[in-house]
């Protein structure tokens, strides 16, 4: 008998055997980690009968909506913080100040979803996943993604069903009449939360400067009037600062451009030049070796993004680069983890901005468009984040 006739039929036994010892001993498997997660994904949807299936939907928003009451209302942070043993729920009930009947369908929800466990009838202790959504990431994280986009996602029906409405979903969602990045102007929880989750989740993974030697190909033979970064649409200027550090000696004028509001928040010193500039209107420095946009495609539609460029066009020299940096997706669709997390990121460019993650035909259109050609691209994370370096045809 062959080797593949000798599992023709599956074991119930042996598969719930080597199931628990994932839960048991997760560490032990690694290596194949993301290959258990997306087909223990898929056995779940296929062991699911109908009304199981329809629940996991329609309750589809709980995670997050009761992550966020145990944040705020510090459950996880009185089990963590409990050394002695499991919590009650009547000290829980006294710590959050929740009342203890709507407290006990809490618990009892948190605990199907492993956020914590339940000890002993009425007794709590906090799990992996406790201590995890304590982390100042995914406190800022959830905050980001309850207050300001779940409703964005809720009304992201009612504008694909109302193409001619301008407002984006957020707008809708939020009932405000002013975009998103505003919008977090006049709400310094949100704003402070958002900004904070976003440089935290870049801040261990690699960046443009691992794949870009800016200092050999962009900044040779220059002089201190010489323009050689331009940071457009820079915000805090952590992308200067960045430059900065890796090349201490670089020679030639780094210039940091956004709102007035925004360089007023800047972190850079003397050393870099604060300019107020829209992106919609024709750039004032002319030749500079390198324009560089950070995430700013993908917050906006490709009839924006054409304008962008448009305005930028005219200052180019023959040696000036266009450096967007931003997440160029595979045309071809490969499975994985990583394909949930783009689509999503896509989702919600989509209902915050009317925009989308582009692929890399996708770019390569809207620059063919704009008159630029793409000279390379160059990914420096699994998840797409890239380097897209254009100049002149």
């Amino acid at each position: 008998m062959s080797s593949n006739s000798s599992i023709t039929k599956a074991d119930p036994a042996i598969l719930l055997q080597q199931l628990r010892a994932v839960v048991d001993s997760p560490e032990e498997f690694a290596a194949d980690r993301q290959e258990i997660v997306r087909l223990a994904r898929k056995a779940t949807v296929m062991l699911e009968d109908p009304f199981e299936m329809f629940q996991r939907l329609a309750y589809s928003a709980l995670p997050l909506v009761t992550v966020r009451v145990a944040q705020d209302h510090k459950i996880f942070q009185t089990l963590v913080e409990n050394k002695d043993g499991p919590t009650s729920a009547a000290v829980l009930a006294e710590k959050t100040g929740i009342n203890p009947t709507v407290l006990d369908s809490l618990l009892e929800y948190m605990t199907t979803q492993h956020m914590i466990e339940e000890s002993s009838p009425q007794n709590y202790v906090p799990t992996k996943l406790s201590n995890i959504l304590l982390a100042p990431l995914f406190v800022d994280g959830v905050v980001h993604f309850h207050d300001n986009c779940l409703p964005a996602f809720n009304a992201l029906n009612y504008s694909l069903s109302n193409p001619t409405d301008p407002r984006t979903a957020f707008e809708v969602g939020q009932n405000s009449p002013t975009d998103f990045y505003t919008w977090l102007e006049t709400h310094p929880v949100q704003g402070a939360a958002f900004h904070r989750f976003m440089e935290a989740q870049f801040a261990s993974l690699p960046t443009w400067l691992d794949v870009v030697p800016f200092g050999t190909e962009y900044a040779q033979l220059t002089d201190p009037e010489t323009p050689v970064f331009v940071d457009v649409g820079g915000g805090n200027g952590q992308q200067c600062v960045a430059l900065q550090k890796k090349y201490p000696t670089l020679i030639g004028k780094v210039i940091l451009q956004d709102r007035p509001a925004v360089l007023e928040k800047a972190i850079t010193g003397q050393e870099v030049e604060r300019m107020s500039y829209d992106y919609l209107t024709p750039q004032p420095i002319k030749g500079a070796r390198a324009y560089y946009f950070r995430q700013i495609f993908h917050n906006n539609n490709d009839a924006v993004c054409l304008q962008i460029l448009q305005a930028h066009i005219p200052s180019l020299s023959p040696s000036s680069v266009i450096l967007i940096d931003d997440k160029v997706l595979p045309d071809e669709k490969p499975e994985g983890g990583a394909v949930e997390y783009t689509a999503g990121l896509s989702l919600a460019m989509l209902v915050m901005f009317k925009a989308l993650e582009r692929r890399e035909s996708q770019w390569r259109k809207l620059l063919g468009d704009a008159g630029l050609e793409i000279k390379a691209i160059r990914r420096f994370t699994d998840f797409g984040d890239s380097i897209i370096v254009a100049g002149l045809k």
